[in-house]
């Protein structure tokens, strides 16, 4: 059993978050979580629900950041504890060479993302690649280093990106309704539980930003060459790029394969997961995203800035 909890989660509708100078408690319906503030690191809540003041002022008092997103999962904003001052790598940051940062990010993201399917292909008898997909795939890496313009850099990035998405969606049973990556409102599960991993890899990773120093709003690929999405932050997400398949996406279509989603969820306006799936997916989560690789990400991101290289994870 962990001495330390790397993130609480408050999730869906309708829990009532209270919190004593020593202990945090989470009650919903008849159910009720406690936990010791000083095992946690960071509370998550995605949602609708009630979260007394009292207990803001105890977890800032334990240094326990606070991150908000919506039911979808897309970050709504953030409490961080006082005595965080100007980044001090930020004019660094700001000097850094983006073509070269940016190259960088994609090349990262995309050979993870090729590893992946790789290894998921070794399994499949037909195969999982589509007649030509995987010689695009292939000549889209070796051309991204040709490129010398931001606007070639994503026009290869959204291609092999897309295609990843689709092919993934051949793993998985048909019956659960994912085709590609789409925005929300989510009408498959999948998508779904994709966006909640981001979320919460999202938020691990700007815990480590913000406290190694770095301006969570410079980055080079998101910022810059890809506008950001409501409430995101440049820099996590350059670095979240090329963890999202290690400890996201392997989660959720390994739960796909096994079988562990289906009949546990409920579509109308959008696609609503079971509270007993959200529970276990959490769990999985929690081994996945390891806080040790993220803070590796991070410290390669600060050497890459104040050596002005690029960045790679």
């Amino acid at each position: 059993m962990r001495d330390e909890t790397p993130w609480v989660i408050v999730w869906g509708y309708g829990s009532d978050i209270r919190a004593t100078r020593r202990i945090l408690t989470i009650r919903k319906g008849t159910s009720r979580r406690s936990y010791p503030l000083s095992s946690i690191r960071h509370l998550l809540i995605a949602g609708n629900h009630t979260l007394e003041t009292a207990a803001i002022e105890h977890l800032l008092a334990n240094n326990i950041p606070v991150s908000f997103f919506d039911v979808h999962g897309e970050s709504v904003g953030a409490i961080q504890p006082p005595g965080y001052s100007a980044p001090p790598l930020r004019s660094a940051q700001k000097n850094v060479p983006i073509h070269r940062f940016a190259m960088s990010v994609i090349v990262s993201s995309l050979k993870s993302r090729m590893r992946y399917l790789n290894e998921l292909g070794s399994g499949c008898v037909d195969g999982l690649y589509y007649k030509g997909e995987l010689e695009i795939l292939t000549d889209a890496s070796h051309e991204l280093e040709y490129l010398i313009t931001l606007p070639e850099l994503v026009r290869v990035f959204s291609l092999t990106r897309n295609m990843y998405y689709e092919i993934l969606s051949r793993v998985v049973a048909p019956e659960l309704g994912y085709l590609r990556r789409e925005k929300p409102p989510y009408l498959d599960p999948v998508n779904a539980m994709f966006s909640h991993g981001y979320a919460v890899l999202y938020a691990n990773i700007a815990v480590s930003v913000v406290g190694a120093g770095l301006d969570p709003e410079i980055g080079s690929l998101y910022g810059h060459a890809i506008s950001l999405g409501k409430n995101r932050r440049a820099c996590v997400m350059d670095i979240m790029e090329s963890l999202m398949t290690s400890m996201v996406d392997r989660v959720v279509i390994d739960m796909a394969q096994r079988g562990l989603i289906d009949g546990r969820y409920e579509i109308s306006s959008r696609c609503l997961l079971s509270e007993k799936l959200m529970t276990e997916f959490n769990i999985c989560l929690t081994d996945s995203i390891n806080s040790d690789v993220i803070d590796q990400a991070v410290m390669n991101y600060i050497n890459a800035v104040k050596f002005g290289s690029g960045c790679s994870t």
